[in-house]
């Protein structure tokens, strides 16, 4: 058991964490690629230490490639 200070907090048992932002899978229909199918794109949230910046969109000329990154980079995280 550890003695409080008077006028000091208790320590909080976790520390303080941000939500987690996951990374968004878009179909883009109005950007076909050279086989007429729709793009697709990746909404990759700014980081924990970045909370000013904005989303970066990244296009894929498949789905499947989108989806390939985005397990690549959910797996980083």
């Amino acid at each position: 058991m550890t003695t409080q200070i008077p006028g000091q907090r208790p320590r909080a048992s976790q520390p303080f964490r941000t939500p987690f932002s996951p990374i968004r899978l878009h179909l883009m229909p109005d950007a076909p690629n050279a086989e007429g199918e729709p793009r697709a794109a990746l909404l990759v949230p700014a980081s924990e230490a970045a909370l000013t910046r904005r989303p970066v969109l990244l296009m894929f000329a498949s789905i499947g490639a989108a989806i390939a990154a985005k397990r690549e980079m959910e797996g980083r995280r």
